[in-house]
């Protein structure tokens, strides 16, 4: 007879088994190492996508630190069972992400760089109402649904481009090409936007990093979508890597898609525990302290410092030696506290360069992960205010020029 805590274990990998999901990764055709970096748990229907910037494997430590901190959160924290709603697991993402944010920061600031930091894209499904999914972000790591033959981007990119009210960064002057607004490890807290959004059955979710959207334009990922429509989920991811590949592969480029099975469960699944509310409503408060914090979208959008894959403010590269050696890692993201179960990404070429998630398999006997997860300080997740007014007379001006160099070309 089987124990209750293998009964458990089958409750919980049961939960999701209507959705197929693959991730692949790539550094593509023009860099050396892959500052992106995916996380899937299907177990806990979470998905995830970072693209670190920083230059010189600062920006791989710093992607590998936002999903190391995610992941964490969603296995081994005391919370992890309880994160059965959208809004309870927007709460564990949200100290998470705030965790990597502030170590990210701590660590640039120290050694006097900047614009080291990570974009993330995250997919949630709701464990007790299938037909329910959320979408957080931060930066342009975008998220698509796919559904019966269209495709509909879910988040929208915090770019001087969209401020600026342009479709994409092709008329901008070089310098603020592929400038970002908002991102993991910019301020010692990051603001996410959330985007709610239904389920169906046959639903695909793709989210991927912006080494696919600046190669491969929406209507092709569109048709390949719509003709490949019965392949199997890592057959398709590949596929869309490999044609981002093909256009020149000048980023890297991960993709993670999720399929709905041709039915969904009927909700609610199951009970909602007790401290499950309890997350939901600290996950309204602070929500609610970030309203009255914040006049407006676009003056949240200032209070990120802005930045480009190099560090724009020094022009200095980081060295990943800085994240690396004795008394650096931050604990509350120990690797080896991790369990094994997510699967690492899956390099398509065999270009030199890291996979996106490195899997060091390692047991945590003792417990003491989740502790030093539930000890760890966590920054409250509000627009940090100094230096606002310093951005926000940069972005201004970016903007204006932006504005003025597209007005010179017409």
């Amino acid at each position: 007879m089987p124990s209750d805590r293998a009964m458990e274990e089958d409750l919980v990998n049961s939960a999701f088994a209507y959705l197929a999901s693959a991730e692949v990764t790539d550094v593509g055709r023009r860099r050396r190492n892959n500052e992106d970096a995916v996380l899937r748990i299907p177990e806990a229907g979470v998905f995830c996508v970072a693209d670190g910037m920083g230059g010189t494997r600062g920006g791989e430590v710093a992607s590998k630190a936002t999903v190391d901190a995610l992941r964490d959160a969603f296995t081994v924290s005391p919370d992890a069972p309880f994160a059965v709603t959208v809004a309870a697991a927007a709460r564990l993402a949200s100290r998470a992400l705030n965790r990597a944010s502030h170590w990210i920061k701590t660590r640039s600031d120290e050694h006097g760089l900047s614009g080291t930091g990570s974009t993330v894209v995250m997919l949630l499904f709701d464990r007790v109402m299938p037909e329910r999914a959320l979408v957080l972000h931060a930066g342009d790591s975008r998220a698509y649904r796919y559904r019966k033959g269209k495709l509909q981007q879910l988040s929208a990119d915090h770019s001087v481009a969209v401020a600026a009210g342009l479709a994409d960064d092709k008329n901008l002057p070089a310098m603020f090409r592929g400038v970002i607004t908002r991102a993991v490890g910019l301020e010692e807290t990051v603001l996410l936007d959330e985007t709610a959004v239904d389920v169906v059955a046959g639903d695909v979710f793709l989210l991927c990093s912006d080494g696919l959207t600046k190669m491969v334009p929406d209507k092709t990922v569109s048709k390949l979508l719509r003709k490949h429509a019965s392949d199997e989920p890592e057959a398709l991811a590949r596929l869309l890597v490999g044609e981002a590949l093909k256009a020149g592969g000048e980023d890297n480029v991960s993709v993670v898609l999720v399929r709905v099975a041709d039915a969904l469960p009927q909700g609610p699944t199951q009970e909602v525990p007790a401290r499950t509310r309890e997350l939901e409503q600290e996950a309204e408060a602070e929500a609610a302290s970030i309203a009255a914090e914040t006049v407006d979208d676009e003056e949240r959008e200032t209070g990120q410092t802005a930045a480009t894959g190099q560090t724009a403010a020094t022009g200095q590269t980081m060295d990943s030696s800085i994240f690396a050696g004795e008394g650096v890692t931050p604990p509350e993201w120990s690797r080896a506290a991790a369990p094994s179960q997510v699967t690492p990404a899956t390099p398509l070429s065999s270009a030199e360069g890291p996979p996106a998630v490195q899997e060091e398999p390692g047991a945590d006997p003792d417990g003491s992960a989740a502790e030093r997860i539930t000890q760890t300080e966590v920054p409250p997740l509000r627009p940090a205010r100094s230096r606002r007014w310093v951005w926000l007379l940069v972005l201004a001006a970016a903007v204006a020029a932006a504005a003025f160099f597209v007005w010179l070309k017409r």
